[in-house]
C-alpha cells in the first residue's frame, strides 16, 4: 500500500518554552503508513522561538520555514488565565492556514495536517488520523480553559461551541441540556471515533478536501467568532462531514504551568525512556448502569494501571461495552444487597502487585494523574497500603470544600477484605503510605433511598448491627429527614462506646443537626459540646458553636468560637472528614459579621480581608469590601 504525502503544518506565534516540546513531539511521530514534510509560518517576536524553528529546519531537510509577511498592528494577549485573541489577528491566522493549504495542492500532498505550536502529541496520533480514511478529522485534546475548571474539548456539536445535542425547533430543560451534554464528554472519553459538528486546532485534512474549496477566510455574514467556526461551515457546506479520534489524545501546553505536566504525558504515552514501574496495578470497580461516568473514570487510569478489573451487578445499558473498550476484564456478578461482597469479589479477581479501587463516579484530575503515575515508578514495595484524598463536593473553582482519607492502593497479596454490606470499608494494617494524590468524586446519579432500606430490611431480620452499622444507619435516616429516628440512632451508637474516634465526632455534629430541625435547642448545645469528649477542639465544632450563638443572638459569645476556630491547626494525616470553609475562610467570614454587630468595624474588616484572599470570588465577601469602603469613606 502507497505511503500517503502528509504536510504537517503549523502557524507559529509561541514562546519557546513551550515551542520546544511541541517540535520535538513532531519529531517522534511514527510515520509508517506516511512520507512527511514540514511547513511553518513563523511569526515569532522571540528570537529563541525563530531559533528553535530554524534548528528543525536543520535537522530534517526539506524543511520549509516561510516569515509571516501580514502585517498587523494587534497583539496577542495571554497569561495563566485566558488566551485573548483581536479579531484581526484570527483572521491574519485564517490566511496562515489558507496558504498553507494551497501549498500543500500545489505541491501534490494527499494531507495536510495542521498543528497548533502548543500541542504535545501522542507517538501514534499521524498514523491513527491516517487510517480513519476520513477526509476531515481533529485528534482530541483537552482544555482547562480556567484554572481549577473541568478540562473541555477543542471539538463541539453545533454553533460556536455547544456541546448540547439538539434537533432544530427542540426545546430542552436545563437538566435536559446537561444530561445531554454529559454524555458527548463522556462519549469524548472512550476511544473510538465520533462524528462533530466542529473542530480545530489538530486536523487532518485530505487533498479531496482542498480542492473541493475547504478553507479557513471569513464568511462575510456569519457572526460566529473564530477561523475554526468558518471553516467548518464551509466544510459541511460544501458535503464534508467532520470527525474526530480519540485515540492518542494530545496533551494542551494552554498555560506554562502545564509544562510542568509534559514529562509525565510523554511516560504514559511511552516517549520517554524510564526505569521499570516499581509496582504493577490492578484497578477494580463494582458498577451498574454507569455508561455516563464510566469513560471519565477509565480514562484517569490510561497508561497507569496494568490491569482494570471491572465487576458488574446487573447493567442493562453499554457499561459492560465501555468498559471493554478500554480494555477492561469485565464479570458479572448476582447483586445480593452486599456492596463489601461484590468488591470482595473484584478483588478476588486481580493479578497485580497492587490494587487500586475505584467507584464510577471517581475521577482522576490530570495533576493528581501525575502523582500517580509517578507512585507508581517510585513506590516503596515495602508499603502495604497507600492512602489518598478523597474529595466529596467541590466549589466552583474546583477547589475541594468537603474531603476524608481512604485506603486507594493496597498490596493484593496482603488479602485486605471489604467489612460491610453498606458503607463498607476496607481493612488495612502494615506500612501504610499517607500520599498528597486526591481522588475526586463526581456524584452524578439522583440520590436514592437504596441504602437506607438495606437497613432497614437487616432491622427487620433482626441482625445485630455493629458500631459501624448504627452510625451509618443513622446517617441514612437524617439525609432522608428522618431526624427523630436518626436522633435516636446517633444516641445508641454513641452510647455503645465502640465507635472510631473519627465516626465519634462527625455523629455529634450530624446530631446537634437534627436537634437543629427538631428545634430542641438545649440538646443541640449539648451534642456540639460533646464533641470535646472524643478529641481537642476542631474548626468544624467551633464554627458549628459559633453559629449556634449567633442564632442565639450572641455576637460575643459566637466571636469567641469562631476566633478560636481560625487558631487551630489540621492534622493533614487524619481519615475522618473535613469541612475546608470551616479550616479555611469561614470562621473569618464569620468573625466580619460578628465584629461588626458588636462595632468593631476595623477589626471586621480586617477578617474580610482574611476571608477575601482566601476566597477572592465569595459574593458575601464581596459585598462586604463594598460595604466597608463606603463605611470608611463616609468616616473620611
Amino acid at each position: 500500500m502507497r505511503k500517503k504525502r502528509v504536510l504537517i503544518a503549523s502557524p507559529v506565534h509561541q514562546r519557546p518554552s513551550i515551542l520546544r516540546p511541541f517540535l520535538d513531539s513532531l519529531g517522534e511521530l511514527k510515520r509508517t503508513n506516511a512520507n512527511v514534510g514540514y511547513l511553518f509560518y513563523d511569526d515569532n517576536e522571540d528570537e529563541a522561538s525563530r531559533d528553535l524553528l530554524h534548528a528543525f529546519r536543520e535537522s530534517r531537510p526539506g524543511t520549509i520555514v516561510l516569515r509571516s509577511d501580514r502585517e498587523t498592528s494587534a497583539s496577542y494577549s495571554r497569561d495563566e488565565y485566558t488566551h485573548y485573541w483581536k479579531e484581526e489577528l484570527i483572521w491574519k491566522v485564517a490566511d496562515m492556514k489558507d496558504r498553507m493549504l494551497r501549498h500543500a495542492l500545489e505541491r501534490g500532498y494527499d494531507y495536510i495536517f495542521l498543528v497548533d505550536s502548543d500541542l504535545v502529541l501522542h507517538p501514534l496520533t499521524l498514523e491513527r488520523l491516517i487510517e480513519t480514511g476520513k477526509d476531515i478529522v481533529s485528534n482530541i485534546f483537552w482544555t482547562r480553559w480556567q484554572p481549577n475548571t473541568i478540562e473541555m474539548p477543542q471539538v463541539w456539536l453545533r454553533d460556536e461551541y455547544t456541546m448540547t445535542a439538539k434537533r432544530r425547533g427542540e426545546t430542552l430543560t436545563d437538566e435536559e441540556s446537561a444530561a445531554r451534554t454529559k454524555h458527548f464528554l463522556a462519549m469524548l472519553r472512550v476511544p473510538g471515533l465520533y462524528e462533530v459538528g466542529g473542530l480545530g486546532a489538530c486536523t487532518l485534512i485530505s487533498r479531496k478536501a482542498i480542492r473541493a474549496g475547504v478553507r479557513f477566510a471569513e464568511i462575510k455574514n456569519l457572526s460566529f467568532w473564530g477561523e475554526d467556526r468558518h471553516f467548518c461551515i464551509r466544510a459541511q457546506a460544501l458535503g464534508f462531514d467532520l470527525f474526530v479520534d480519540t485515540h492518542y489524545p494530545a496533551y494542551h501546553l494552554y498555560r506554562e504551568a502545564d509544562l510542568a505536566g509534559v514529562e509525565s504525558f510523554k511516560r504514559l504515552a511511552g516517549m520517554a525512556a524510564e526505569a521499570p514501574p516499581a509496582i504493577t496495578i490492578s484497578v477494580c470497580l463494582i458498577v451498574k448502569n454507569e455508561e455516563e461516568a464510566l469513560p471519565n473514570c477509565l480514562s484517569g487510569v490510561r497508561g497507569i494501571a496494568d490491569e482494570i478489573v471491572v465487576v458488574d451487578t446487573g447493567s442493562d445499558d453499554r457499561t459492560k461495552e465501555i468498559a471493554a473498550s478500554f480494555g477492561a476484564v469485565v464479570y458479572d456478578f448476582e447483586w445480593v444487597d452486599d456492596f463489601a461482597a461484590a468488591r470482595n469479589f473484584a478483588f478476588s479477581k486481580a493479578t497485580q502487585q497492587y490494587i487500586l479501587w475505584l467507584d464510577a463516579d471517581d475521577t482522576i484530575r490530570e495533576k493528581d494523574r501525575r502523582l500517580l503515575a509517578e507512585l507508581k515508578r517510585t513506590l516503596d514495595p515495602s508499603v502495604d497500603s497507600v492512602s489518598m484524598h478523597y474529595h466529596l463536593v467541590l466549589d466552583e473553582n474546583g477547589n475541594a470544600t468537603h474531603s476524608l482519607r481512604r485506603n486507594r492502593l493496597v498490596k493484593r497479596e496482603k488479602g485486605f477484605r471489604w467489612i460491610g454490606a453498606v458503607h463498607e470499608y476496607l481493612e488495612v494494617g502494615g506500612n501504610v503510605l499517607h500520599s498528597e494524590i486526591a481522588i475526586t468524586h463526581n456524584k452524578n446519579k439522583t440520590y436514592t433511598d437504596r441504602n437506607l432500606q438495606i437497613y432497614r430490611k437487616r432491622k427487620e431480620r433482626g441482625e445485630a448491627f455493629t458500631a459501624r452499622d448504627m452510625y451509618y444507619y443513622a446517617n441514612e435516616l437524617r439525609d432522608h429527614s428522618f431526624y427523630e429516628e436518626a436522633a435516636v440512632q446517633y444516641e445508641e451508637f454513641l452510647a455503645s462506646g465502640l465507635g472510631w474516634i473519627e465516626d465519634n465526632v462527625a455523629a455529634c455534629l450530624k446530631l446537634a443537626d437534627c436537634y437543629g430541625h427538631l428545634c430542641e435547642r438545649e440538646s443541640r448545645l449539648e451534642a456540639l459540646v460533646r464533641t470535646f469528649v472524643y478529641d481537642v477542639p476542631r474548626a468544624e465544632s467551633c464554627c458549628r458553636l459559633g453559629a449556634y450563638f449567633l442564632d442565639c443572638g450572641d455576637p460575643e459569645k459566637a466571636a469567641y468560637w469562631y476566633e478560636l476556630a481560625t487558631r487551630l491547626t489540621r492534622s493533614g494525616k487524619s481519615m475522618g472528614p473535613v469541612d475546608h470553609a470551616a479550616w479555611t475562610w469561614l470562621p473569618h467570614l464569620q468573625l466580619c459579621v460578628c465584629l461588626d454587630r458588636l462595632g468593631r468595624h476595623e477589626e471586621a474588616k480586617h477578617h474580610n480581608d482574611i476571608a477575601l484572599s482566601m476566597n477572592p470570588n465569595h459574593p458575601s465577601m464581596l459585598y462586604n469590601k463594598q460595604y466597608f469602603d463606603r463605611l470608611f469613606a463616609a468616616k473620611g
